[in-house]
């Protein structure tokens, strides 16, 4: 397997039009000992459920490996639901970390690598007839060519000749897809489409990256590296399912040297990690252990290294890479900054199309500047070279030896190996590129630039940048003496390890004054917090759009996406952002505001103080206080980054004239300086602080959900002053424009309880086949979400499922006491009546009379859609009511609303939309309807009561069209 010579990207072919769309099951726990899959297996798969499901076409199972195809993404996303797979051996124990640092050998190092980030998805389509196989790829997957294509041979017996592979122009990501979701969407839609002799596409799921573990294998013995993992690229999920037998991957690390062992173990956690990032594995851990053994030989980490490698090439390189960084070296500054260099070079073996290995030699020279206070890593310099001369009758150049310096897109590279102190408000901004600077050529230039190399053989990200997370590692232990053993590096980290220095260094800092004056600032924000009457804030001229980059502007733009603005602050039928929407609330009703940059009735003339007074205070910019129907309650949490991005945002936007009503409410609630005593009471208004125990993922995931999400504001309960309750109360549940927001606090626990997978699915399509259709309110939450990437969106989720939500226990009945036993008798004796008998009879067949009429209202109106396994979708997906998470609630009124006034706006055009009964069906018979649909496709809970007075409410909650 090549790491560094891709074959040349083909021509781009569109695939037939009328593509098929199919999925396949992942087992809960995948596993692979190098050889052999051992993993869970699957038992059973109800294959009959999914056939009957409307729009499949075909459903597929070989061994272990089951999927189907359907006409729609939508329609296969339903059919694998209804599967409902058993699987056997699940819950094996995969590779559980690092060792304690009480347990670990004190000469023992270990050395993790962590990919920066997940992929994109994209879209690959297969089309296998008559023993041959074409496969389109995205244009930029063109490097994965010769592994796709050997993987799918190995997957059916083939030949490589017999697996074609192209480009698909209109199948690529928007970010590059992962190579390992590339290759399991390919054998995906290989086998599938196998099955059906029919162009079949996959979308590729999103797999959360490996951690890459080495270690030093013998402390006593020269530098060497061990893993506790299968060192290879895995086969694969298609290949390890459908066929038995050994299952060798299909490409390797490529690094010259001795490839690290796996530690004998049966079987680990399939690896989510390409060559390329295996390749980096090994030589970050191993440079790193260079530089490490050096310095506890008292040896400087340059000479020993150079001195230690055996090829005189990589030698020469190596020594012009220090010599033109030394050369290039200055005196560094004066401003308090900790500044060092490093040194790491590597060496790959690579294979050319004639099948002959050729050698390729990198070397780095990084210098970093770091501020002790924050820990904040800064790469100031890149001094990198490559030689790349035994390439020539790939890249048709005799030499390839070039020393650069400062390159921007080598200073690129460095930089995204290192993870910011503050994670939790990384919106995916694109970076600025570092500013342009010269490159020289210390020997034979290649008669090409770097540019037409990249664009030909030579993949010089895949080569040149192998050394520069061990450079970085080098410089960071020569600036500080604190050795990261973890990339890409956080800066939070090293802030720490420096102050445990500095305090073991002077002791305990007593800090009596500061205490004091900390309660005396407390005192006096607190006095002004009290205050109820509040300044106006002078109106200016407004700010010039241009002051903010097309970066910031963006930020700002998924900033109010994640927080929905425009559903707030849009009337029906009027201008995005205007205003105008009436909120129906127990205090009345408030009219939203016109947020677009009109100077007159929106915030045109508003200064960034007075918005961010609005934001965090809740306290408009003429002094008003602002009513908490608007969230600055979560909007306070904002970073002060996200909040100047949100403010450049909305102030280049169109101004459109418009004036909202005025609200009104009633007294008290029209007093608003009393809101200045309620903010008192259930206001914080700090910005969101991570918790550093927490990982990144988790704690952006708090940041979006408890601040710019608001989630709360619909799915927390309220007490009487409006407030939103906290503790066990925090995402409990909550109501929101006659509709029941569902709790958030336990949704990985309970019979219904939803996987991670299904609820990062709901929120990218607002859909899932177990649970239901986002309908209501939460249908304009899906489209703000739409816009955020997929990394956002499983933050969310860590955060949601990790929640300690607690189930409320049933009432216990009360204990029965002698009186209470004794009229219970009496009571019993007497209803032997005729009459109670009678009552009772009449009961039941009331019911029985309200269920045949709610049966033939169902068929009616809804079986045509609905009922399993019968005719085709009409409006788009066909949620399977038995698994519909509305039938399974404690209140019918969510599935009333959706009765009454159908889903005019659904969440994704393609799921479809619902029409409302509103018009055509009373109220005694939508009763009649919900309590059939109850004991139908719900029988182990208990019976709704029909209340037609609750459905009379409800149909006033009609939304706005």
């Amino acid at each position: 397997m090549s790491a560094c010579l891709p074959e040349t990207a083909t021509h781009a072919v569109e695939p037939p039009s009328e593509l098929l769309h199919g999925l396949a099951l992942r087992p809960p726990d995948a596993a692979w000992d190098g050889s052999r899959y051992r993993g869970s297996r699957l038992d059973s798969v109800r294959l009959d459920d999914a056939r009957a499901q409307a729009g499949v076409v075909a459903v597929v199972r070989r061994e272990h490996f089951a999927g189907v195809v359907a006409v729609t993404p939508l329609h296969a996303r339903q059919a694998l639901a209804s599967l409902a797979p058993a699987w056997r051996g699940a819950g094996r124990p995969a590779y559980a970390g690092p060792p304690a640092a009480a347990t670990a050998p004190v000469a023992e190092r270990e050395y993790l690598w962590q990919p920066a980030e997940a992929g994109a998805s994209a879209r690959v389509a297969a089309w296998c007839l008559d023993g041959r196989l074409t496969l389109w790829l995205p244009p930029d997957a063109s490097a994965l060519r010769a592994l796709i294509r050997r993987e799918l041979a190995a997957l059916f017996d083939w030949p490589e000749q017999a697996v074609d592979v192209v480009a698909w122009p209109s199948g690529a990501a928007a970010r590059a897809a992962h190579a390992l979701d590339l290759l399991d969407a390919a054998a995906d839609a290989a086998l599938l489409s196998e099955a059906v002799a029919r162009p079949v596409c996959v979308a590729s799921r999103v797999g959360e990256p490996a951690t890459l573990v080495l270690r030093e294998a013998d402390p006593a013995a020269g530098p060497a590296l061990c893993s506790p993992q299968p060192w290879a690229m895995r086969p694969s999920l298609a290949r390890l399912l459908a066929r038995s037998g050994p299952a060798p991957a299909s490409g390797q690390a490529t690094v010259l040297g001795e490839t690290p062992a796996p530690a004998q173990a049966p079987s680990h956690a399939l690896l989510h990690a390409s060559v390329d990032e295996l390749n980096a594995a090994q030589v970050f851990a191993g440079e790193s252990l260079w530089h490490e053994r050096a310095l506890a030989a008292g040896e400087d980490p340059v000479g020993w290294r150079l001195r230690h490698l055996d090829d005189a090439r990589g030698r020469e390189l190596a020594r012009q890479v220090v010599e033109q960084a030394a050369m290039d070296a200055s005196v560094a500054p004066r401003d308090g900054l900790l500044r060092g260099s490093g040194f790491a070079t590597a060496q790959v073996r690579c294979q050319a199309e004639d099948g002959a290995e050729h050698m390729v030699w990198s070397a780095w020279v990084a210098e970093v500047a770091i501020q002790p206070a924050t820990g904040r890593i800064e790469v100031t310099r890149v001094v990198a070279g490559h030689d790349s001369q035994d390439l020539r009758p790939a890249q048709g150049a005799s030499t390839r030896l070039a020393i650069t310096r400062q390159q921007p897109e080598r200073l690129a590279d460095a930089r995204r190996l290192i993870a910011g102190p503050a994670a939790f408000d990384d919106w995916r901004a694109a970076a600025p590129l570092a500013p342009a600077a010269t490159s020289d050529a210390l020997a034979t230039p290649a008669p090409t630039p770097p540019e037409a190399v990249r664009a030909g053989r030579l993949d010089l990200d895949g080569v040149a940048t192998l050394p520069a997370a061990a450079a970085i590692a080098n410089a960071i232990e020569d600036a500080t003496g604190v050795r990261l053993r973890q990339a890409p590096f956080d800066a939070g980290q090293l802030r720490l390890a420096l102050a445990d220095r500095r305090a073991a260094q002077r002791g305990v800092l007593r800090r009596g004054w500061g205490w004091l004056a900390a309660g005396a600032a407390g005192l006096a924000a607190l006095a002004t917090t009290m205050w109820p009457l509040k300044p106006a804030l002078p109106l200016t001229a407004g700010p010039d759009p241009t002051l903010y980059s097309a970066q910031a502007i963006e930020r700002g733009r998924l900033v109010a996406a994640a927080g929905d603005c425009v559903a707030c602050h849009t009337a029906p039928g009027g201008a995005r952002n205007a205003g105008g929407l009436a909120l129906d609330t127990p205090f009345g009703v408030i009219y939203t505001t016109n947020i677009t940059p009109d100077p007159q009735t929106g915030i045109g003339r508003w200064s960034f103080a007075a918005f961010e007074r609005a934001m965090r205070h809740g306290v408009h910019q003429d002094g008003r206080q602002l009513y908490p129907a608007f969230p600055y309650t979560a909007y306070a949490k904002l970073s002060d980054a996200d909040m100047q991005a949100l403010y450049g945002y909305l102030m280049s936007q169109p101004a459109v004239a418009a004036t909202p009503p005025r609200t009104e409410l009633g007294f008290p609630f029209n007093l608003r300086p009393l809101l200045a005593g309620w903010n008192l009471l259930f206001h914080d208004p700090k910005p969101f602080t991570p918790d550093p125990s927490r990982d990144a993922a988790w704690n952006r995931g708090a940041y979006l959900v408890e601040g710019v999400g608001h989630c709360a504001a619909c799915h927390s309960p309220r007490n009487a002053l409006g407030a939103e309750k906290g503790g066990l109360a925090y995402l409990a549940g909550g109501q929101a424009e006659g509709w029941n927001a569902p709790a958030l606090n336990r949704l990985a626990s309970g019979e219904r309880a939803w996987s991670g997978e299904e609820l990062y699915h709901y929120l990218r399509t607002g859909y899932s086949p177990r649970h239901g259709v986002a309908a209501g309110p939460m249908a304009p939450v899906i489209h703000g979400l739409a816009e955020l990437p997929d990394s956002d969106l499983r933050a969310i989720v860590t955060y949601l499922t990790a929640l300690p939500g607690q189930v409320r226990p049933a009432t216990p009945p009360a204990p029965a006491t002698g009186a209470a036993i004794a009229a219970a008798s009496s009571r019993a004796a007497a209803s032997a009546d005729a009459d109670s008998a009678s009552i009772a009879v009449d009961a039941e067949t009331t019911r029985t009379l309200r269920r045949a009429s709610g049966e033939r209202i169902y068929q009616n109106a809804c079986a045509v859609c609905h009922e399993p396994g019968s005719g085709p979708t009409l409006f788009g997906a066909k949620p399977l009511l038995a698994q519909n998470t509305n039938l399974h609630a404690a209140s019918p009124d969510n599935l009333v609303q959706v009765i009454l006034h159908g889903i005019q706006a659904p969440a994704d055009d393609a799921l479809g939309y619902m029409p409302g009964f509103g018009d055509s069906l009373d109220d005694r018979q939508i009763g009649d309807l919900i309590d059939y649909l109850r004991a139908r496709f719900a029988p182990e809970e208990k019976a709704w009561p029909v209340d037609t007075t609750t459905i009379g409410r409800l149909r006033q909650h009609a939304p706005p069209q």
